[in-house]
Parts: structure tokens; C-alpha cells; sequence
């Protein structure tokens, strides 16, 4: 529906001022039940050289005889639009007789792209911030598939530099095997914890932990057994917590891939051909990069940009996160030439993928094999899960590990369910408990904008009110219990048309889903699924609350009002599905 505002106010603008205006955003009005959507007029103001409000006088009449608006109105430089009701039902009744269509739009057209997320290390057990990029990253992947994007994702595991300089040299000097055949990840976290802590009293032991990150990128055949002992137990447990949130990436390929040192491949994805030593040479040789009389290797850039310089390769020759993430550019440029790639990590990286991407662009490898187009590089970074009294760190195991959250969800759900019901058989109480307070988390993550930073609080997440998971399934549950004897009679033809205020109201809402998909995916903002969802629970709610409808004489209005109840549920259950979470059938 916005597109074809847009399309409209484009082509009056254009007949009646002779001005293209490619960049037209509308915003919703403060009172949604007066108006759906205002214009703002002051970005023609300086084309025009008038007041904005003079011209939304003038654009009232030119728009108030267009059928797609029932009315229009000035106020100040705002233009109020008001969709014509009928558009928006016979718009709806054709989505529900095409719901595939309708839940599936092909807005992507086959265009390729990356997904970068995850970013979790080798020896870390995941914990309470690993729910972000995980999370994020996959509710993007669901949507961009779902838009027919054809979608490569990549986990890009954490597995080079220093750390595993630090667990060799812990494994030397202190390994247990009993320890790591009872939890491996778990005991590698307490080695990384004691090195990190002993190499900062003793320069020497911090030496040694450099010295054998350096043997593991020479290809020492100790240190790579070592690290495929490692990394095999990572993934391991990263994709047996990672599939209790529904995250499933297509690859795992790891930062050490890059190096080119001959580590075994555990997947089945293209070969690398350059790796980060060639890479270091390109850029010298196309004078991005500079090399210094003592080995390392440094880019400066130009003033204009505003960046820092930074170094791509050590003294001692070894590399770090830049040049594995320019080699993993050129990898993905070289593979798959994807129309897009999007990086999604934590603020913290904000200048290094700056960085990252501006060597990429000067390096000229965004046109691999795309004629005169060019990559997009995106970086759509998240803030911080914090305890109401500081930040979390795996080096003090100042952590909720993400298990032990997970558990500890599904036992207080118990607990609630058991407060509301006691008819829940034990198997069904475990179940729905599941269902429910695991997603409640996802949810109450998901739906503050990625860009923020968050409390987490148990007593926010583990509610049945206002915007909450549970509260939006316990809706789902109670729109197919109002279906459940009249599946059949919902293939029955009727009029679409509705006369209460809330029956509209929902129309309304329900018509905005393509808009609110496309929105979503040219922001990487996945909060706006959540708030759409929240918004078409409350106004089904009203609905609800307002209107006869088992209980309607009329049988027209009756059929519609189920049909309406039925793809309320349908989209409710789509957009929940793109979020990674299931709907319970009873609650």
C-alpha cells in the first residue's frame, strides 16, 4: 500500500510542479483512527522556494480526487491521507484468495546475499549475548527467503588469532582429559579464564601464548590437531544451543579458513583461492597497503575518509581480524557475487568494518563478475545485553550461559501456566512450557530495535501482558479456537464488506503486511515484524471484544468475520515463523 501512495505522489508531484522526487518517506500520523498516513511537504519546500504548508494547501485538491484516498487534509506541512475503505478490502479479499502470494511476496527476484552473523569463538560456551546476532541474523535470513532473495549464510565462527595462542599453551600446561570428555567446551572456557588471568602477571607466559598462535599459522601439524580437537567440540555444542532457538546456519566457516595453512574443511563449500598472505601482497601492491622495515604491515587512508589507519599483518607475520575479514570479501565476491552482504555484529566492530569495507571498495573486488554493479556492503550492527547493575564478560564468567537461561525459562513458565491451569497433563505442561517461555525470551530480545542496547529482565519477559510473546500466542490460540468447526466453510465465496469501526481497523492493519515486510528488509530491522505483530494482536483484540461473530445472525457477515479471523491467524502465524517461533494450538 505505501508503494503505491508513493508511486501516486510522485506522479502528482511530477504533472503538477515538474519535479522528480525519487526520495518520498511517509510517516504515520499521531491519530491513526483520523488518518493513515501523512506526507511531508517540506522537502520540496526549497525546490519550490515556498512555505511547506502553503504547499500542502495546494496538494489537497490534486490528491482529494484520487480514488485511492477518501479524504485528504492539510495541516501545517503535513498532508493527512485517508485510504479509501474499499481499497483496502477488495485489496484483502484478493489476498486471502491468493494467500500464498500474499504470505510470500516475490520482492527479491532471485538477487543474492550474504548473511554474515553469528560470530561466536572456539572455547566459549555460548551465554545470554549470543541471543543477539544469532537471533537477528536468522529472522533476516527467514525474510529475505521468504521475499525469494536467494540467501547464503555463513556463521563465521571465530576461530583465529590470539585465543588459540592462549589454549595451546594451556593445554600444555594444565590439560585434564577427563575434564574435557565430560564438558569440552565448558573446560576449554575455564582454561581460556586461568591463561588469560596468568598471562597477565607474567609477560613470558603472555609471550609463549604468541608464540604458539604464530606455530598455528606456520601450519605447525601439533598446533592444527589441536585446533580441529577444538573447534569440533565448539561447533558442537554452538549448533546444539543455537537449534533450541531455531538458528540454523548454512555454513560454518571459520576465521583460520582464510589463513590458508591446510586446516581440514568440515562442510562442503568452495575452495579457497586466495588467502591472507595473498591478499596482504594485493594490497601493496596496488599501494593500499604499506609494508615497514620491522614486517608489518600497515593502510592509511585519505583525509576525506575520516578513518584511522590500522595494521593488516603483524611484525611477526601472523594476521588478524582485517585481513581475514578482507580475505573472507574477496572469498564471497569471488564464489558467489552477491548482490548484497550483511555483517551482523556488535557496535563494537563499527570501525572496523569501515574500515574493512573501504579497502574492499579501493581494492576494486565489488564488481567481481556484476558487469557495472556493485556490492553492497552493509554492516547492521546490535548493542549490549546487560544486568541491571553492569555488562556481562566471559573472562570474570560474569555470564548466564545460554543453557542454563533456556532452562531456567522453561521452569518458570511452568510455574505461571501452573497458576493459571492445572488441567495440563505432565507431557504437555513440558511441552507448552517450551513453546512458550523459550520464545518469550526470543521475543522480548527481538523486539527493541538491534541498534539499543538492553536490561534483561525476567519479570518483563515472563508475562502474558501488552507486548509480550505469550501474549500474542495466547491471541493466535484464541483466533483458531474461534475457526476449529468451520474449517470447511471458509472456502465459501462472500461479499467483503465490513461496517464496524474494528472490522476496518483490522483490514487496515492486515493490508500493511507487504509494506511492513519490505521495510523491514531494506532496514535489517527486525523489531518492526514484532511491532506489526504486536499491532495486528491488539487490533484483533478490539475485534474481538467488539463484534458478534459465532454468534452473528447475518450469515455474510458471519463467513467474512471468520475469513477475517483466518487470516489474522495466518499472518500472525507467518510473521511468528520469520521471528524462529512457533505458535502453540492451546494455551
Amino acid at each position: 500500500m505505501e508503494k503505491q501512495i508513493i508511486a501516486l505522489l510522485q506522479e502528482v508531484i511530477k504533472q503538477n510542479y515538474n519535479i522528480e522526487l525519487a526520495d518520498i518517506k511517509l510517516v504515520f500520523p499521531p491519530k491513526k483512527n483520523l488518518w493513515d498516513f501523512c506526507f511531508q511537504c517540506g522537502v520540496l519546500s526549497r525546490d519550490l522556494k515556498k512555505n511547506p504548508m502553503l504547499i500542502a494547501q495546494e496538494l489537497v485538491p490534486l490528491l482529494s480526487n484520487q480514488e485511492l484516498f477518501s479524504e485528504v487534509t492539510a495541516t501545517g506541512p503535513f498532508v493527512n491521507l485517508k485510504i479509501s475503505k474499499q481499497i483496502f478490502v477488495s485489496a484483502l479479499a484478493n489476498m486471502y484468495h491468493g494467500l500464498d502470494n500474499y504470505l510470500a511476496p516475490n520482492i527479491g527476484n532471485g538477487e543474492k546475499i550474504v548473511i554474515d552473523y553469528i560470530g561466536t569463538c572456539v572455547g566459549k560456551p555460548l551465554h545470554i549475548g549470543h541471543m543477539c546476532t544469532p537471533n537477528i541474523g536468522q529472522v533476516m535470513i527467514n525474510l529475505y527467503k521468504k521475499l525469494w532473495y536467494d540467501v547464503i549464510s555463513d556463521s563465521h565462527i571465530w576461530d583465529w588469532g590470539i585465543i588459540f595462542g592462549k589454549l595451546i599453551t594451556a593445554y600444555k600446561l594444565w590439560w585434564e582429559e577427563e575434564k574435557l570428555s565430560e564438558n569440552a567446551v565448558d573446560y576449554l572456557l575455564e582454561l581460556y579464564v586461568k591463561i588469560t588471568a596468568e598471562a597477565e602477571k607474567n609477560p613470558d607466559l603472555e609471550q609463549q601464548t604468541r608464540d604458539e598462535f604464530k606455530l598455528l599459522s606456520e601450519g605447525n601439524e601439533e598446533s592444527k590437531k589441536l585446533w580441529a580437537e577444538f573447534t569440533s567440540c565448539s561447533i558442537e555444542a554452538m549448533n546444539k544451543q543455537l537449534n533450541r532457538l531455531n538458528v540454523f546456519p548454512q555454513y560454518n566457516i571459520w576465521e583460520s579458513f582464510y589463513e590458508g595453512i591446510g586446516l581440514a574443511k568440515m562442510e562442503d563449500y568452495p575452495d579457497l583461492q586466495e588467502d591472507m598472505h595473498t591478499i596482504v601482497d594485493e594490497l601493496i601492491g596496488k599501494s593500499i597497503a604499506t609494508k615497514n622495515q620491522d614486517n608489518s604491515v600497515w593502510v592509511e587512508f585519505s583525509d576525506e575518509s575520516k578513518l584511522p589507519s590500522c595494521i593488516l599483518q603483524k611484525r611477526d607475520g601472523t594476521h588478524g581480524y582485517l585481513a581475514s575479514d578482507l580475505a573472507c570479501i574477496k572469498y564471497r565476491m569471488q564464489n558467489w557475487s552477491p548482490d548484497k552482504i550483511v555483517y551482523f555484529v556488535d557496535v563494537r566492530q563499527k570501525l572496523h568494518f569501515e574500515q574493512a569495507f573501504e579497502i574492499a571498495k579501493q581494492a576494486g573486488w565489488l564488481s567481481i563478475d556484476r558487469a557495472n554493479e556493485v556490492t553492497d556492503l552493509f554492516h547492521a550492527y546490535n548493542g549490549f545485553i546487560s544486568w541491571k547493575d553492569g555488562p556481562f564478560s566471559s573472562r570474570k564468567w560474569n555470564i548466564i550461559k545460554l543453557d542454563k537461561l533456556l532452562d531456567e525459562a522453561s521452569d518458570r513458565a511452568k510455574a505461571i501456566i501452573l497458576e493459571k491451569r492445572d488441567d495440563f497433563e505432565s507431557e504437555e505442561l513440558e511441552e507448552l512450557s517450551k513453546i512458550i517461555w523459550i520464545w518469550a525470551i526470543k521475543y522480548g530480545h527481538l523486539k527493541k530495535s538491534r541498534e539499543t542496547d538492553m536490561i534483561f529482565d525476567w519479570d518483563e519477559f515472563m508475562t502474558f501482558e501488552w507486548n509480550s510473546g505469550p501474549y500474542i500466542q495466547y491471541a493466535y490460540v484464541r483466533a483458531r479456537k474461534i475457526l476449529v468447526n468451520y474449517w470447511q466453510d471458509l472456502e465459501k465465496q462472500v461479499v467483503w464488506e465490513f461496517t464496524e469501526s474494528e472490522e476496518v481497523n483490522l483490514v487496515k492493519i492486515l493490508g500493511t503486511y507487504k509494506d511492513i515486510l519490505q521495510k523491514t528488509a531494506d532496514s535489517n530491522m527486525p523489531h518492526n515484524l514484532c511491532k506489526y505483530a504486536y499491532d495486528i494482536t491488539k487490533s484483533f483484540n478490539s475485534f474481538y471484544n467488539s463484534v458478534h461473530i459465532l454468534n452473528e445472525e447475518d450469515e455474510n457477515k458471519k463467513m467474512i468475520r471468520l475469513q477475517l479471523v483466518d487470516l489474522f491467524s495466518q499472518t500472525l502465524k507467518e510473521v511468528f515463523g520469520l521471528l524462529g517461533i512457533d505458535m502453540p494450538e492451546k494455551m
